[in-house]
């Protein structure tokens, strides 16, 4: 008698075939079996024998009985998967192509190309015919002593403020077409007689502006910069800007605070002789210079850079000011404003250096004489400027204002001038609009600043070209000094050059020698996955300026590299 098994394999399948069976053969009952227990007390060999039968009748009665089916996936399963599968390819895709741009820029089949900046450009179509017309209409009607006395007036009108009975604003028209309008005096002037004094109230410094709650758009930007999740720093100048823009479109009857005598037209006017605001026919006249080349589209640079800080705070600003506008009297601020002692925001006992466009005193022109000997120095430099200049700007704690006072005698109907520093034409052109003769160059050429651009090298490393934040460009003085040029340029050069195993090497010397960079403290630290290159250049070179620099000499190799390379 054999024992059957039948197992069913096949789901909602029924066939005679498809039937397994098993057959195995009992053990003897009597042969090695235990009377008492029935235990088996030695093995005998059991045959298995596997066959196909055919299946009994009743056993595909159930044809929807199913054995081993599948589990069906759920829907959160199905949709996690398919977002893996294109998270996956995308990373893929992303690997590929950067795999093959790497590839293509090494064998130089490609070069990655960037859109040229431009500036946001104005200029007025005839700004010799809107000088002249100014100064038609400023003669004719007497406008520009209506403003001056509205302006005194209102000077007066602040707590210790007070002008001088001997001065006075006229108009003039130069030879070449220029209008312009000079303080001047109308009886004589002692030394050291004040002339102007200007409340602390009415001097705009970027502390005083940023204060100002009266204007809504200032204090839409004071609390945004709060709000901001990044600090977002704004420049002194700015402040500034914005403050006056405000108050250039209010009634100035209304207590408006600013020169009553900047008039759109004549602020145009201005302008117009700022490269900044030029046409490209007087450009050309700039042509190879540094000046165009460099100086210029820095300011560009730097005045729409600050008016997307602000628009990105105050998305609305965009709407209420333009970028011509903002650009306009933002060159108004960096011409007109003076660099004078202040109170301190943080201690009202102190002063700190702040720059401040002071109503009346900045139409104070420029004069300096054309020096005698070769000026080489700043102290030589800031000594024949005190000397030299006819007047004095100057904070009084005591009068709580801003004083111009006569550092010379002064005759009658004589210009009140001041010096506004020993610079370069380049500059002086750039931020007031006018040049010195050519001899003026020549005499000051030593104080001057001449920029110098090195070419990169073709395989500059990633180490050291993180720490560039736009080209390797510097100013140098323009005559060589010990103290000064080879410091700058050696410096750079030894950057620029600087090796793996310079940096490395270096660092290694200064854990035992820390005199070799002024006693500094080296401690890089156990770091996982960390750069040797990377973090040795951030102790041997000062990579917080721009361009970075490394002020003492790395290798043997690399200092005769770097002198031949300035060669």
């Amino acid at each position: 008698k054999k024992e059957r098994h039948v197992f069913s394999f096949v789901p909602g399948l029924c066939s005679p075939a498809a039937q397994f069976t098993m057959s195995a053969a009992p053990p003897p009952s009597g042969a090695g079996a235990d009377p008492a227990g029935g235990l088996r007390r030695r093995p005998v060999h059991a045959h298995y024998d596997w066959h196909v039968a055919e299946a009994d009748e009743g056993d595909c009665d159930d044809e929807d009985a199913a054995v081993f089916q599948e589990e069906q996936p759920s829907k959160f399963q199905e949709y996690m998967g398919i977002f893996f599968d294109y998270i996956f390819w995308i990373l893929l895709a992303y690997c590929v192509v950067n795999a093959a741009i790497w590839m293509g820029e090494k064998m130089g089949i490609i070069s990655l190309q960037f859109d040229e900046w431009n500036p946001v450009r104005w200029f007025h179509h005839d700004a010799h015919g809107l000088q002249k017309e100014l100064y038609k209409n400023a003669t004719a009607s007497a406008v520009t002593a209506e403003q001056f006395a509205n302006l005194k007036n209102w000077i007066e009108g602040g707590p210790g403020g007070w002008v001088s009975p001997k001065l006075v604003v006229k108009d003039y028209l130069s030879e070449k077409g220029r209008y312009d309008r000079r303080l001047e005096t109308t009886m004589a002037v002692d030394k050291d007689e004040v002339l102007v004094k200007l409340p602390l109230s009415h001097v705009l410094s970027a502390d005083f502006c940023q204060q100002d709650l009266t204007d809504q758009t200032i204090r839409q930007v004071v609390d945004a910069q709060k709000k901001s999740s990044e600090q977002v720093d704004i420049a002194p100048w700015t402040w500034i800007t914005l403050y006056t823009l405000a108050h250039t479109k209010k009634d100035h009857s209304a207590g408006w605070r600013f020169d009553t005598l900047l008039k759109r037209e004549y602020v145009d006017a201005a302008l117009s002789y700022m490269p900044l605001f030029w046409d490209d026919e007087s450009l050309k006249w700039l042509n190879g210079t540094d000046l165009l080349n460099v100086h210029i589209l820095d300011v560009h640079a730097a005045i729409e850079t600050e008016y997307h800080k602000l628009s990105y705070l105050v998305p609305s600003l965009e709407s209420s000011v333009s970028v011509v506008e903002f650009k306009k009297w933002a060159m108004v601020v960096m011409s007109r404003g003076e660099t004078v002692h202040l109170p301190d925001r943080e201690n009202r006992s102190q002063t700190s250096p702040q720059l401040a466009i002071m109503p009346l005193i900045d139409l104070v022109d420029h004069h300096l004489p054309i020096p005698e000997q070769p000026l080489f120095s700043s102290d030589d430099l800031l000594k024949y400027q005190e000397r030299e200049s006819l007047t004095n700007i100057s904070y009084d704690a005591d009068a709580a204002a801003v004083t111009l006072k006569a550092r010379q005698d002064l005759a009658p109907e004589a210009a009140i001038t001041v010096g506004y520093g020993v610079r370069s034409n380049a500059d002086y052109l750039l931020y007031h609009g006018f040049t010195m003769p050519q001899k003026w160059s020549e005499i000051t050429l030593c104080t001057q600043y001449t920029m110098v651009e090195l070419p990169l090298p073709a395989d500059f490393p990633t180490w050291k070209s993180r720490h560039l934040a736009h080209s390797y460009r510097f100013a140098l003085p323009a005559c060589p000094s010990s103290k000064a040029t080879p410091h700058i340029a050696v410096g750079a050069a030894r950057f620029l050059l600087a090796s793996e195993e310079d940096v490395v090497g270096f660092e290694e010397r200064l854990q035992q020698d820390p005199s070799l960079l002024d006693g500094a403290h080296v401690n890089r630290g156990d770091k996982f996955l960390h750069n040797a290159a990377q973090e040795a250049v951030s102790t041997a070179c000062d990579v917080k300026v721009q361009p970075p620099l490394c002020r003492v000499p790395l290798s043997a190799k690399n200092e005769r590299d770097a002198w031949q390379y300035i060669k």
